[in-house]
């Protein structure tokens, strides 16, 4: 069976969450990687801060991971061989991917307030917990945007049969 038009779309949704995500997830863990080894040479203590606060704009990615097997689950590409999907599921499918990926760049600002938060706990340790609190305020986009996929996918157009 020939993929259709529909089946391009998705692949493309799929591609383009993944793609975004982890481009951005590489920059938001980049900004605070350099903030923790600049905090782990100024003492080897700040390690276990850093790290967790390097960790929380992955979760983006996560997303994005989920989002594009959801995709490629209900274009049939992982087992059961393709569908024949029409240009509007196609397109649908695609839209989950684009919002998912237009949300994940919230991931680069993680980063940022994560770099700041590590900063921080260098000078307070009592600061990590506020620091993870306004690290995750930056990934509410992310979270909205990742439900709203799934709605489309799960419950508007049926990926999971």
């Amino acid at each position: 069976m020939a993929a259709t038009m529909g089946t391009v779309f998705a692949v493309s949704g799929a591609a383009v969450a993944l793609g975004v995500a982890g481009v951005s997830t590489a920059l938001g863990v980049k900004a605070a990687g350099i903030a923790g080894a600049g905090a782990v040479a100024e003492k080897k203590e700040h390690f276990k801060s850093a790290l967790v606060l390097q960790a929380l704009p992955q979760t983006q990615t996560i997303y994005a991971f989920i989002t594009a097997l959801l995709i490629l689950m209900g274009a049939g590409l992982l087992g059961g061989g393709i569908k024949e999907l029409t240009n509007a599921e196609g397109l649908a499918m695609f839209g989950a991917g684009l919002v998912v990926a237009i949300t994940s760049i919230s991931s680069i600002m993680q980063g940022i307030v994560a770099a700041s938060g590590i900063v921080s706990c260098t000078k307070n340790a009592d600061a990590l917990v506020p620091s993870i609190v306004f690290t995750g305020q930056c990934e509410t986009p992310a979270i909205f945007g990742f439900i709203a996929a799934l709605i489309l996918l799960v419950v508007g157009i049926g990926v999971l049969g």
